[in-house]
């Protein structure tokens, strides 16, 4: 693999990764609403941070990951589940906005930790990985410049879409009324609630 097509399979890994609107995507629109566009971009960070951390693992560590994945899927299912659930009801709990709010409290740093923890705790998130990075790196691990693009690859890909995201999710909070915000921000809420539901579902059923 030469050095340009290591960095273009990393951002379209990326992209992949990060685009579909799903419980880290939820995350970030709501605290984007709630706080403003540095929380949501500290909370795609820290879903980055993950990934690319997954992304070494899988690029230099496919004969132990099988099995880590067997057996703590369940606790991480779990895990991700309550934490889902834990957001969805502070969402939900916020009622009704009849003027527009101030930004909530929640600091940079919290932002990117929970959202660390989060994904970590997502044992999709790794699953998604490691089928999108296998056929990428090939039956043995590539070299160490290969697997270096591929990383920053991703990194920018990702980074990239989790700041456009948080941006346009600001821009659009900027012109919603209070009442329609507080609309948008409750579906996010629910919406949070079911994949925390789903993913409590799956732990119980393994």
């Amino acid at each position: 693999m030469t050095t340009h097509a290591s960095l273009v399979s990393g951002l379209m890994v990326g992209f992949a990764i990060a685009v579909p609107i799903g419980p880290m995507g939820l995350l970030c629109i709501q605290r984007t609403l709630a706080t403003g566009m540095t929380a949501g971009v500290s909370t795609g960070l820290g879903a980055v941070t993950v990934n690319v951390g997954y992304g070494v693992v899988v690029l230099w560590g496919l004969d132990t990951l099988t099995p880590w994945i067997a057996g703590s899927q369940r606790l991480l299912s779990a895990l991700g589940g309550m934490f889902l659930l834990g957001s969805a009801v502070q969402t939900l709990s916020r009622g009704a906005m009849r003027e527009r709010p101030e930004p909530a409290a929640l600091s940079l740093r919290a932002a990117y930790g929970t959202a660390v923890v989060f994904n970590a705790t997502n044992p999709m998130a790794l699953i998604l990985i490691l089928a999108l990075l296998s056929p990428v790196a090939g039956a043995s691990a590539p070299s160490v410049a290969e697997a270096a693009l591929l990383l920053l690859g991703m990194l920018i890909a990702a980074t990239t879409w989790w700041v456009c995201l948080s941006g346009a999710v600001a821009l659009l909070r900027a012109r919603l009324s209070p009442g329609v915000l507080g609309y948008v921000n409750h579906g996010a809420g629910l919406l949070l609630s079911v994949y925390g539901a789903i993913a409590l579902a799956r732990c119980i059923r393994m």
